[in-house]
């Protein structure tokens, strides 16, 4: 039985056993009883969902292409990317709205492929809520519980406890008899949490929830789903376009492009170590050369980039002497003298050409003597003078600030802003 979009009401419980804090609760499946089919409760850490060498066409259109990883159970999981990347087609594919073309996707190690969207113990949230207008807090938390008819099999004791106890969890305990026109944008999602937990599922799927929301709120909803995720202990998988949503949140971020899995790994591998010139750019701002490796010098690879020759960390695939390589080095990373640095950094030096104020930084725009410009977050401890277009200066990093990536295109500002400001995927 469906409720209201947003909510699958069907597939039995489970509920996390390893975490300290949790959800009580009976131990159940991954389908629906009615299938025949069933899985053993797994703990946490352990694959709750696998995507097994998944690919999705539409007709001519690859939309998602080989995707093969795993969602461990209690985890935080966000698939990130651009509209048309193939996150949201990931997520619905999980969820059953989709079907693979090829591959298999297993919950708690049961091939749910073909399984009805119904009979999959996950649960969905979308941006749009739907909560029932004419229902309290309280008996919009309780509908899925109603709707498996846990009241006629385990007593309305039961689905007293598990209601109250979600919206204890959601801080809306003294919002119980509200309607949800009397609930802020912030309530109405958390009221829509709880409606999505209440009945325990293997995992909550969450497309793009806080994008309704006002950028402040957004930002606030951010701390409150990850400590709501940690309380109940259920998998999240939650789809974005925001990489801030995605670093704030997330235990992993799958960062996906043109139906692709570019890299896997928590925010601070993403954002420190990206495997690929698209996921360096994608994911804050970054410094992006093209170069030429010149050979490796102990632990540090030499580069032909900026004019110069420089020493920086190789990444993780190997790059022959002589080969096309960027080097990629974060704004913040970056250190401006108006003298010659001193110590092993890595130098150029450079004109400046534009000084924005962000509030803690400065956003210090510069040219390298090749043209090449070169971005620096200047904060207030670096004590620079007054600095105007067309001074001189000098730019260094430490040589293990900077990442050596296999050589691609680079995105322009207008590629970037196409990315970030494209529409949802449908």
């Amino acid at each position: 039985m469906h409720g209201p979009s947003g909510l699958l009401l069907e597939g039995p419980l489970v509920v996390p056993t390893t975490r300290e804090v949790v959800l009580s609760g009976t131990h159940g499946t991954a389908v629906d009883s009615t299938t025949g089919e069933g899985a053993v409760p797994i703990e946490a850490g352990q694959p709750v969902i696998e995507i097994d060498h998944v690919t999705k066409r539409f007709d001519d259109y690859l939309a998602v292409a080989d995707a093969d990883f795993s969602i461990a159970s209690g985890e935080f999981f966000s698939m990130l990317g651009p509209s048309g990347c193939g996150k949201t087609t990931t997520l619905r594919m999980i969820a059953g709205f989709e079907t693979p073309t090829e591959g298999a996707i297993r919950l708690e190690g049961v091939d749910v492929s073909s399984v009805s969207p119904h009979k999959r113990n996950v649960n969905t949230v979308f941006q749009h809520y739907a909560l029932f207008p004419h229902m309290t807090v309280w008996d919009n938390v309780a509908y899925g519980p109603r709707s498996k008819k846990i009241d006629k099999t385990l007593g309305k004791g039961e689905v007293k406890r598990r209601v109250d106890e979600l919206l204890e969890i959601v801080r809306l305990t003294d919002f119980a008899k509200r309607k949800p026109a009397q609930l802020s944008g912030g309530q109405q999602q958390r009221v829509a949490l709880a409606r999505a937990l209440v009945n325990y599922p293997s995992a909550l799927l969450l497309d793009e929830p806080l994008g309704a929301l006002d950028l402040k709120l957004r930002h606030a909803m951010q701390f409150e789903l990850k400590r709501i995720q940690r309380e109940v202990g259920i998998t999240f998988v939650y789809v974005t376009h925001d990489q801030e949503e995605a670093l704030t949140m997330s235990d992993r971020i799958a960062v996906m492009n043109s139906g692709n899995v570019e890299q896997i790994g928590s925010p601070t591998e993403i954002y420190d170590r990206p495997a690929t010139v698209f996921v360096a750019s994608f994911i804050g701002q970054a410094n992006l050369w093209p170069g030429k490796q010149i050979r490796m010098d102990g632990d540090l690879a030499e580069l032909s980039v900026l004019g110069t020759t420089l020493r920086a960390r190789p990444g993780d695939t190997a790059i022959e002497a002589g080969g096309h390589a960027t080097l990629m080095v974060r704004p913040e990373r970056v250190r401006v003298s108006v003298d010659p640095p001193e110590g092993d950094v890595a130098t150029v030096s450079a004109t400046v050409t534009d000084l924005t104020f962000q509030g803690p930084v400065v956003r210090l725009s510069m040219d390298a003597p090749d043209g090449s410009p070169i971005v620096a977050h200047v904060g207030t401890e670096q004590n620079l003078p007054l600095l105007r277009p067309g001074d001189r200066v000098h730019v260094a990093w430490a040589p293990e600030a900077s990442l050596v990536l296999p050589a691609a295109d680079i995105p322009t500002t207008e590629d970037l802003e196409e990315m970030f400001d494209a529409p949802p995927e449908s």
